[in-house]
């Protein structure tokens, strides 16, 4: 992700091997889908490596990522909020779509943080499927390169 390589990073230098704790609302659990929704918590790693480029990705979302594992909650939201603030509010790291009839938006969910607009109230309707595989585990590796590293970008 765009803002794990900016400048305006994370303030802890050790940010690579932070755990986080994760609570979601009902979803259904990957070791046992056919058991219907359920409230699912789970720690992981506040940098992951993304499978498909190998490349570190920051992973926090405001809605799922509660605190920071072994920092009491007052140290935690100090963090977070920072972290929350760098994906919200850099434009350089944002792509916005605009909803018209028969088009479709499709998104990779292990790097990216999606907020829906609601601007369309009273127009045409809209109607949205959520399609979400079963992922792999998040996990860590320090040698793994971040995208401007990979890509040559930091000199």
């Amino acid at each position: 992700m765009a803002s794990r390589d900016g400048k305006t990073t994370s303030p802890a230098n050790t940010r690579d091997t932070v755990i986080a704790w994760n609570s979601n609302r009902l979803y259904l659990d990957r070791n046992d889908p056919e058991a219907g929704p359920k409230h699912i918590e789970r720690e992981h790693s506040l940098v992951r490596i993304h499978p498909a480029t190998g490349w570190k990705a920051l992973w926090v979302n405001r809605s799922f990522t509660k605190r920071i594992v072994g920092l009491d909650q007052a140290g935690s939201d100090v963090i977070l909020n920072y972290l929350f603030s760098v994906h919200e509010g850099n434009i350089d790291i944002q792509v916005r779509f605009k909803w018209t009839p028969r088009t479709s938006a499709l998104w990779d969910n292990r790097i990216t943080i999606h907020n829906a607009s609601w601007d369309y109230e009273g127009r045409e309707p809209r109607h949205g499927t959520r399609v979400t595989s079963l992922a792999e585990e998040p996990y860590f590796d320090a040698s793994a390169p971040s995208r401007r590293q990979a890509l040559g970008l930091d000199g």
